[in-house]
């Protein structure tokens, strides 16, 4: 029995309307008459038939967990005001969070896209995070606990407090679905044994909420992905825009097996945030495969196998080092190895991996060894290196707990070259002239391309129209900077002059996109693009006119090329299904230059 309208609940909370009702009770819209605010009134309906131990148990156990929640504050969560019992019910008194519901909003627009789902995907992270922090798992994510504030912000609401309910009796399990909506809950809370949750459960819920938000359809349940694999479709099936490192971290949250999963909702979040080269449509037709051969397999140290991490885009190296360091310099890349304490010792080619369960940087030898440069503290993780001429490397990291370009010097020291302001982030160095450092950056608002001066200071080098967003900047022979925009509604490659004018240079097809460039010593340039409906690397002639260089197999992609001396060159690929590293000879032969063990992935800096 719903309360009525205008009834008062301990002389304080006058009844306005009800907002929604299931199994376990019914919120109600209410009007705080001591503070004269509206309240969101929780009425938490116990199990009829249950014995007096049995409820007297229940009714502890909601004490405590009210209390737990009264102390959480968070932006991002609905705060718990107040709780009380009254005709034998529960209550949990919430502060009324103005909006719509996620799930409503996706019923009228379908998919959201990318860019929104992933920012209000950041902020409920955060806000789970500090749930667990708490010792408290919600249980219950899902579009339709979720609300959007008309600032944009969105609120996660609706505790389940499952442990109300007794998981032991057999009348409640159905009633009280303390399992959750079945679309995004995880295998392990339909058993409704004791203990059987923990932080990856919320992990696994938040990405069956994304997957709904990016496709506009829910995840099938986890009985059905059980009963049958083919039942679940992967994103990117449903929406061929969705980027590629979005999808692997989507997927990665859905994993049926709680140890596949993120471990927490910080390194979920961490993954997130990472870059990726933006997404293919589906493939076509297989094309005849050329011929792989696999070079001698790479070994690493011997550090335990952990979980797979999500990541980051690989920017452009290859044309810089040539601009910047003449073709000779190409060959060697001046990759630095962890030697003895007082030295760094040369190397050939830097490259990122997770082989050890964290992204760090790694160098492959000529006798194609593989050894680990970086040692980043904590959770933190660095990428994207790239050689200064003198000796130093410039990488990315955010051990720090914010996105930063660092500089590893040839003692084996890391120091932190920039400072970014607020919550911007700093990503993709490389060197430019006179010894400054261009670099993207989000710390305006919006993801440009600045250039840091030896003296530290930071000027942004291209102003970008409405919301269209500039990165990858890579610095040519004559002055220019190659970058990729999507300043005209599609990615594509510009050119930066001296002036400040930008010129497009592709104009890719279709609905394909082109980025990543790299320019060649003879005036062409490498890029990658999914033109002709797979993620595939290009030569755009002086002439202006684009030709394929690789032909992947399958379901396989191609991206992020780096020319080595003599024609040739690296790139990285998941054509036999696992992210590595290969080599594109003259005659259009591909070598498998990495062998990356368990399911640790290797890919070129970019």
């Amino acid at each position: 029995m719903t309360l009525a309208d205008e009834q008062m609940l301990q002389n304080r909370y006058r009844v306005i309307s009800l907002l929604g009702q299931g199994g376990m009770g019914a919120v109600y819209r209410a009007r705080d008459t001591r503070l004269d605010v509206l309240v969101a009134l929780k009425e938490m309906t116990p199990q009829p038939g249950l014995d007096p131990y049995t409820l007297a148990q229940l009714r502890q156990q909601f004490w405590q967990e009210a209390a737990v929640l009264a102390r959480l504050d968070h932006s991002n969560l609905v705060r718990v005001t107040d709780f009380f019992e009254e005709g034998g019910n529960a209550y949990l008194v919430m502060n009324f969070v103005e909006g719509e519901s996620l799930a409503d909003r996706i019923e009228q627009q379908g998919a959201q896209p990318e860019d929104q789902v992933l920012g209000w995907a950041g902020q409920l992270l955060d806000a789970l995070a500090h749930c667990h922090s708490q010792g408290i798992v919600h249980r219950d994510v899902k579009p339709q606990n979720v609300i959007l504030r008309p600032d944009g912000r969105a609120v996660l609401v609706d505790f389940g407090l499952v442990k109300l309910w007794d998981p032991h009796d057999p009348r409640t399990k159905t009633a009280m679905r303390g399992m959750g909506t079945p679309e995004y809950a995880p295998p392990e809370q339909y058993d409704l044994g004791p203990g059987n949750t923990d932080p990856r459960s919320d992990v696994y819920s938040l990405g069956a909420t994304m997957y709904h938000a990016l496709t506009g359809q829910a995840p099938p349940t986890a009985t059905q992905r059980i009963a049958s694999r083919s039942a679940f479709r992967p994103p990117r099936v449903l929406n061929k825009h969705i980027s590629p490192v979005t999808e692997v971290t989507v997927l990665r949250a859905l994993e049926l097996t709680m140890e596949d999963r993120f471990t927490t909702a910080q390194e979920m979040a961490t993954a997130l945030k990472t870059e990726a080269p933006p997404p293919p449509p589906p493939p076509p037709p297989p094309p005849k495969p050329r011929r792989t051969k696999v070079l001698r397999q790479t070994q690493a140290s011997p550090v335990s196998r952990q979980k797979k991490q999500i990541p980051v885009r690989p920017w452009v190296v290859g044309g810089l080092v040539m601009a910047m360091l003449t073709v000779a310099a190409i060959t060697a890349f001046l990759i630095m190895r962890p030697a003895s304490p007082k030295r760094m010792t040369w190397g050939t080619v830097l490259f990122t991996s997770t082989r050890d369960g964290k992204q760090e940087i790694y160098r492959l030898t000529t006798d194609g060894e593989s050894e680990r440069v970086t040692n980043t503290p904590r959770a933190g993780e660095s990428w994207s290196p790239i050689p200064e001429p003198g000796g130093t490397i410039l990488f990315t990291s955010n051990r720090d707990g914010k996105r930063e370009i660092y500089r590893l010097t040839t003692d084996g020291e890391s120091e932190r070259v920039t400072n970014t302001p607020r919550a911007g982030e700093s990503w993709s160095p490389i060197p430019g002239p006179g010894g400054t450092i261009l670099f993207t950056s989000n710390r305006d608002g919006k993801r440009e391309i600045y250039r840091l001066t030896t003296d530290g200071e930071s000027a942004r080098v291209t102003n970008t129209p409405g919301a269209s967003e500039s990165w990858s900047p890579v610095p040519e022979p004559g002055g220019t900077i190659l970058f990729t925009s999507n300043r005209d509604g599609k990615q594509e490659i510009y050119r930066l002059t001296g002036e400040g004018e930008s010129a497009r240079v592709t104009n890719t097809p279709g609905s394909g996109e082109s980025w990543s460039p790299v320019p060649e010593p003879d005036g062409t340039i490498l890029f990658t693009s999914n033109r002709d409906g797979k993620r595939e690397i290009y030569r755009l002639t002086t002439d202006g006119e684009s030709a394929r260089v690789t032909n992947t197999p399958r379901a396989g992609e191609s991206w992020s090329p780096v020319p080595e001396p003599g024609g040739t060159i690296l790139f990285t690929s998941n054509r036999d299904g696992k992210r590595e590293i290969y080599r594109l000879t003259r005659d259009g032969e591909s070598e498998h230059v990495t062998n990356t063990r368990g399911s640790g992935e290797s890919w070129l800096p970019d």
